[in-house]
């Protein structure tokens, strides 16, 4: 038997059927907890945040009528509850004021920055950065936003130009990861 459509599942939670939002819980909890914690870097906080999120869509059910996917307004409320957390306002100034760093142009698709907002995607990475440890964070921003030489960072910081080169690929690996959670946030409701 064929599970249901996203499109299925949201007529039937609007009239308030306890198994569609079963369903839809159970299909996306998973998704937004791993977005979530990609962001927040703490399991925990992440499932609480999904618990609240799916806990305001069974409360919202019935002004959902709008909603023309599901995959998509999760992917706003999660994004929304994360930005609030951090502060936006703050990042988003910063951001105004710089564009992204060569290499994380390379790590996104353009068909990735077309189902999302540009600012929006520079407002999760920016949140991402402010995440990483201290020294990672700063080695990463010294290179990227300063364009400074991975042996000056090392001269400034006293460390190694191989743990200049560690914290980069680290903090690199870390950004892929987070485009590719959203990737796959993105594509989930393409097979459903």
């Amino acid at each position: 038997m064929t599970p249901p459509t996203d499109e299925t599942l949201l007529q039937n939670l609007i009239q308030g059927d306890s198994r569609a939002f079963d369903a839809l819980y159970t299909r996306y909890v998973p998704r937004v907890e791993a977005f979530a914690c990609c962001m927040l870097k703490d399991r925990s906080e992440a499932e609480d945040l999904a618990h609240d999120l799916f806990l305001k869509l069974w409360e919202s059910r019935e002004s959902l009528q709008q909603v023309r996917s599901v995959r998509n307004y999760l992917f706003r409320m999660t994004k929304n509850a994360v930005f609030d957390r951090f502060e936006h306002k703050a990042v988003d100034a910063r951001y105004r004021q710089s564009a992204a760093p060569k290499d994380l142009r390379e790590i996104v698709s353009n068909d990735l920055v077309e189902q999302i907002d540009r600012q929006e995607l520079l407002l999760l990475i920016d949140m991402a950065i402010e995440k990483m440890p201290p020294q990672r964070r700063n080695v990463f921003r010294m290179s990227r936003f300063e364009g400074v030489s991975y042996q000056e960072i090392a001269l400034r910081l006293g460390i190694s130009q191989k743990t200049v080169e560690y914290h980069i690929h680290e903090a690199l690996a870390e950004l892929r990861k987070l485009i590719l959670i959203l990737a796959v946030f993105i594509e989930i409701g393409k097979g459903l």
